[in-house]
């Protein structure tokens, strides 16, 4: 092949290289973040790197009618292969780095022979080597890496010194040498430019990620720090009612009116701290089982939601309250009914808990095609613009389990509403009441 030609085809060959399908085809196949460490994934790109010089020797000592090594390419192409499929599918990364380090400086050294020796390019492909090779291997490792890379360039330039016969083949005329030159140059500096971005890039997304788990573990620390704080109030209140409750019992003639209020107190705190345990339970299921739709199932909703219903309706009444249910007696959904009898809980709790006094709290359905419409209204005091935006933003973090405000059942109901294919809002209005609305479709 005439000289001008081999410098057409060495231009395109470049050309190939540089482009953006290319570069994307790259990016994909080292692996994804997720499944390999850094490390492995620069290993891989280099292992793609490799092969992609070894094609562009290939292609080009055919060109020039380099058979020898042409031969010699094309075998250790396949092997190279072989190396990034141990690592990227068998896991074997580190025996895989330690077989590539040995074969690239071994391919160069027969490169060197059959390439015109120092008069050839083959001593700039040692410089992309040692770059490549110090990529991937662990700090540690560098010294020998030196010493390899060094010591295997020394013993060629003294091997061909003393017997010019060393190398094998020369060029045929100096524009051969050129091209050469040229062409295994500007190879190298796109290899370099292209590594270099791989791993600055990847560099980048694991900082990046390193401070998203950062900043995560910091808002998982200020969740739990508000969880116990909840725990800590929550089983105080009724504790300390206990303790009151026997001291009064102990020192004072009580009426039966004083003894049923203060029965009625102790009950209302009681069931609180019930809901709260229930609520940590099912914090700690979901933990090991997140919530699903797996289960769903044809049910009647009165039935699922008797034993809550007759609770609070008797914790409403000590209290002056009024729970009205409107749900139809037949009425039946296929949803999952533990998740929406966890949901419903939760808001009557909130209800009952918050309104006050003399309030009137309704549960009642809508049939609203094609969702199931469930409402919890309340007549109390409504819900302050603080406690809201606190409601709201403990709602758009999906992994608190807990709102700055400590309302840990509405989170969850927040969380199950969504595990049902539903969703949960409210509006409220302060002095005028809340409504909680869940919404859930049909199939």
């Amino acid at each position: 092949m005439p000289s001008h030609f081999r410098g057409v085809y060495k231009f395109f060959a470049l050309s190939i290289l540089s482009t953006s399908w290319f570069k994307l085809q790259w990016e994909r196949l080292p692996g994804h973040a997720d499944d390999f460490p850094l490390q492995s994934r620069i290993y891989h790109f280099v292992c793609l790197a490799t092969i992609a010089a070894m094609l562009y020797v290939l292609f080009y000592s055919i060109s020039v009618q380099m058979v020898a090594y042409a031969l010699v390419t094309a075998i250790l192409i396949p092997l190279q292969i072989f190396l990034f499929y141990m690592s990227l599918f068998r896991n074997r990364t580190a025996l895989s780095m330690k077989i590539y380090i040995l074969i690239i400086h071994g391919f160069f050294f027969v490169g060197y022979r059959l390439g015109a020796g120092i008069a050839g390019s083959t001593l700039l492909s040692f410089c992309i080597v040692y770059f490549l090779s110090m990529s991937i291997l662990p700090r540690k490792e560098y010294a020998l890496l030196t010493i390899v890379n060094l010591g295997t360039v020394a013993a060629l330039l003294v091997a061909e010194f003393n017997d010019p016969g060393f190398v094998l083949a020369r060029f045929t005329d100096r524009s051969e040498h050129f091209i050469d030159i040229a062409s295994t140059y500007a190879v190298n500096i796109i290899l370099m430019l292209v590594g270099l971005g791989f791993i600055l890039r990847n560099y980048t997304q694991e900082r990046d990620k390193a401070e998203e788990r950062a900043m995560l573990l910091d808002d998982l620390h200020e969740e739990k720090a508000r969880l116990i704080s909840v725990i800590s109030h929550d089983y105080h209140t009724p504790l300390t009612a206990l303790k009151n409750y026997l001291n009064v019992l102990e020192k004072y003639e009580l009426s039966g009116d004083e003894l049923r209020t203060l029965t009625t107190e102790m009950r209302h705190s009681i069931v609180n701290t019930q809901s709260l345990l229930k609520n940590l339970l099912d914090m700690t299921k979901e933990a090991t089982e997140p919530a699903d739709t797996a289960n769903r199932t044809t049910f009647p909703v009165l039935h699922t939601v008797d034993q809550t219903l007759k609770v609070y309706a008797d914790i409403a009444r000590s209290t002056g309250q009024a729970l009205n249910v409107t749900i139809p007696e037949k009425l039946v959904i296929n949803s999952n009914p533990h998740l929406f009898a966890i949901v419903i809980r939760n808001l009557i709790n909130n209800a009952v808990k918050f309104s006050g006094p003399d309030a009137i709290i309704c549960f009642s359905y809508e049939d609203q095609n094609p969702d199931h419409l469930f409402c919890i209204a309340d007549s109390g005091p409504g819900i302050p613009d603080l406690k809201q935006k606190e409601i709201t933003e403990s709602w758009e973090h999906t992994h608190r389990n807990v709102s700055r405000s400590g309302a840990m059942g509405l989170v969850l109901a927040r969380k199950y509403a969504a595990a049902l294919g539903g969703q949960l809002s409210f509006e409220t209005e302060v002095g005028k009441g809340t409504t909680f609305t869940l919404k859930i479709p049909r199939n």
